[in-house]
């Protein structure tokens, strides 16, 4: 019953955990050192299944039906230096593998429509990869989005958070996208 949510359990995640991301019937989970996956067979006691560790950094992560796909950033609290975007092969969800690296500038949020990913690159703005052959990743695109940190592609517009608000583009003619609306909002430091 949406309307009355219960609570049946507790799962402790551990710290450092950043995002949950749920696909099919498992949670991906980002923490400031890896990437936790777990099953959701009994949704209401999700148990885990493989692990992917990294060095300390921050640690957003989407994933589809073969892939999970890790932007790992340095920076406030999460201490480390490393700024890339890996590809992990999680066809085999007890055994992650990383099958490719890319480095970025310092990537933030992501997410994936058909095949481009969508990458919030910080002060590069917003990064569109092609992401046909996951081994082989190329930058196809930047568009010009200050500090951009986060990104929803939903219903053919990718919408992106940034330092000066929201923005909005249009991609039906991905990688190619149209700049649709930009919100302003105070900008923070």
């Amino acid at each position: 019953q949406p309307e009355q949510p219960q609570l049946r359990s507790i799962t402790p995640l551990g710290w450092g955990i950043e995002t949950i991301y749920p696909f099919k019937s498992n949670l991906f989970i980002g923490s400031n050192t890896g990437m936790f996956i777990y099953t959701l067979a009994n949704p209401e006691a999700p148990k885990k299944a493989g692990t992917f560790e990294h060095a300390r950094v921050c640690d957003p992560v989407i994933a589809d039906d073969d892939y999970a796909y890790v932007t790992l950033r340095s920076g406030t609290n999460c201490f480390g230096q490393i700024n890339q975007l890996n590809v992990l092969d999680i066809l085999d969800l007890y055994s992650p593998r990383l099958i490719t690296v890319l480095p970025l500038t310092n990537p933030h949020g992501l997410d994936k429509e058909g095949d481009y990913l969508y990458v919030c690159d910080g002060s590069d703005g917003l990064r569109v990869i092609d992401a046909r052959n996951p081994a082989i990743l190329h930058l196809k695109t930047r568009y010009a989005v200050r500090n951009a940190y986060d990104v929803i592609c939903w219903n053919k517009v990718a919408i992106v958070s940034a330092a000066d608000g929201i923005h909005q583009f249009d991609m039906k003619s991905a990688p190619v996208l149209q700049k649709l609306s930009h919100i302003p909002a105070q900008p923070y430091n």
